[in-house]
């Protein structure tokens, strides 16, 4: 009985900080969107998620904190979709490739430019730290490409001689060129960027098939 009764209160423990952490990313979600930031902005992230300023602290001691936190999250989510779609694959390479592909666009438009430029300047001004955390998540981006180019060439879909993990990193490559376009310019929007990706991973592609199946690339 006490085993059964700690195992509960364990669980119990574990959802509360689960939720914790769910309304404390929640809060400084909104809050990078404003660009809010010192000590400000912990105590305003505490207050929106319903704790103490000091609770806050043990989950995410820094700002920084909270935006690796906050970008995890989103990474986990887009590898999850990716997951789903290697599990049952389009017959088309291309095709596969841009469902994937797919899911790194939405996950950039539906976070905006705001708290992606906040992660690019992290990155940039502190490389050893968050930039090298940053490219851990986007890592598995890449590992998800590789996964799919895998299979589809176990399956004579791409040619014998593919490298899956060079391939990957250029169809990565892509996506970051227009995800950074995007970041850049506000002129590039959400459209123009799906758009841009399609169109290079189409490129791209069609050096990888078989002779026998290549094509003209479709846009």
């Amino acid at each position: 009985m006490s085993s059964t009764l700690d195992k509960g209160r364990d669980g119990l423990r574990e959802r509360q900080k689960r939720d914790r952490r769910r309304r404390i990313l929640n809060a400084a979600r909104k809050l990078f969107d404003r660009r809010v930031s010192g000590p400000s902005m912990m105590q305003e992230v505490a207050s929106r998620a319903g704790l103490a300023v000091g609770t806050l602290y043990n989950y995410f001691p820094t700002r920084d904190d909270l935006l690796l936190g906050i970008m995890k999250r989103e990474s986990h989510r887009v590898t999850e979709v990716g997951t789903r779609i290697l599990d049952s694959p389009p017959v088309n390479p291309i095709d596969g490739l841009l469902k994937i592909a797919d899911v790194f666009v939405d996950a950039a438009v539906a976070d905006g430019r705001r708290l992606w430029r906040e992660a690019l300047i992290a990155a940039m001004t502190k490389p050893e730290t968050i930039g090298a955390r940053l490219f851990e998540l986007d890592s598995a981006l890449i590992a998800q490409f590789q996964a799919l180019i895998t299979k589809l060439k176990s399956t004579g879909r791409l040619a014998a001689a593919v490298d899956p993990f060079h391939a990957a990193t250029l169809i990565y490559a892509v996506c970051l060129t227009w995800g950074m376009a995007f970041l850049m310019s506000d002129a590039v929007d959400a459209q123009t960027m799906r758009e841009g990706i399609r169109t290079g991973i189409a490129l791209a592609v069609s050096g990888l098939l078989p002779h026998s199946n290549a094509a003209s690339p479709r846009c």
